[in-house]
């Protein structure tokens, strides 16, 4: 493991322990992990918190939401091969890994921070405005 995954690791644990989740966060983590298919979060595979990454793509979470998802994760015993997929991953395409983009930017993992190219094919037309005449 990376030493860089290493520390983002240790830094959600750290996390997750100053973290004391109510009932409704946990019911709300539940239905993620439901939705996922996961029974037991010790036993998560790789396929599994892939699974899980494609429902928060697909879901308006928020940062916090994920970064609270993922200490969950590590509380109740996800494997460090997991929580380091899950930190490594790009949701977005961006070019920032999820931990980079909820420990250091503070931004939404879900959504690209720069602006994407438009996608091949697509031509930028001038917009529909008249000719006009600068004088000076």
């Amino acid at each position: 493991m990376a030493e860089t995954t290493h520390l983002q690791i240790q830094e959600l644990s750290r996390f997750a322990q100053e973290q004391d989740f109510n009932q409704q966060y946990c019911q709300y983590f539940g239905d993620v992990w439901d939705e996922a298919g996961i029974k037991d979060i010790s036993k998560m595979t790789v396929q599994d918190a892939e699974q899980t990454l494609k429902i928060l793509a697909d879901s308006e979470a928020s940062p916090q939401f994920i970064k609270s998802l993922l200490a969950q994760a590590a509380i109740d015993g996800a494997t460090p091969q997991v929580l380091e997929y899950f930190l490594a991953s790009d949701i977005d395409g961006d070019g920032r890994t999820l931990a980079q983009e909820i420990f250091q930017d503070g931004t939404n993992p879900l959504q690209p921070d720069t602006p994407q190219p438009p996608p091949k094919g697509q031509v930028l037309s001038p917009s529909p405005t008249e000719d006009l005449d600068w004088e000076i």
